[in-house]
């Protein structure tokens, strides 16, 4: 037997460290693959998901008409910008809404490609004495609306 013999713990000490990890690597697979939840959790939550919206609004919203006047011509100019990831079918209607009751202005559809966007003008006269009014826009598959009064 030697005495002076040195015994160097280092390379134990980082093998010991190497086989720990393997196995608690080996282990949470083990358990992710076992059980579904956690593997669904895990998906979730180390997978990018692309955000989707489309976006609505009035182009020059101070210019909007804001008073009611019999046969005078009001117009109005709404963009809808297309950040769904995938070209897209946009079914609108344009009315006014007169204590409930919907006077349409124009029902139509656009189709508008990936990231881009489409400015649509309306025109409409009003013909019937109305002391207020709502002009709605609404994105009729994306349940999505804009409005503005006019009045007196």
């Amino acid at each position: 037997m030697v005495e002076n013999e040195e015994i160097n713990y280092k390379p134990i000490m980082k093998i010991r460290l190497l086989v720990l990890v393997v196995w608690f690597i080996v282990i949470g697979f083990i358990i992710v693959e076992c059980v579904p939840s956690l593997k669904e959790v895990l998906i979730l939550a180390t997978t990018v998901k692309l955000e989707t919206f489309t976006e609505l609004y009035f182009e020059d919203h101070l210019s909007l008409p804001n008073k009611v006047t019999l046969f005078q011509e009001n117009n109005l100019k709404f963009t809808i910008h297309n950040l769904e990831n995938k070209d897209m079918e946009y079914p609108y209607e344009v009315y006014i809404d007169v204590n409930g009751e919907k006077q349409m202005i124009d029902k139509s559809s656009v189709l508008i490609k990936n990231n881009e966007y489409k400015t649509i003008s309306e025109a409409s006269t009003i013909i019937v004495p109305i002391q207020r009014a709502k002009v709605v826009v609404n994105l009729i598959s994306k349940n999505q609306q804009i409005h503005f009064w006019m009045g007196e």
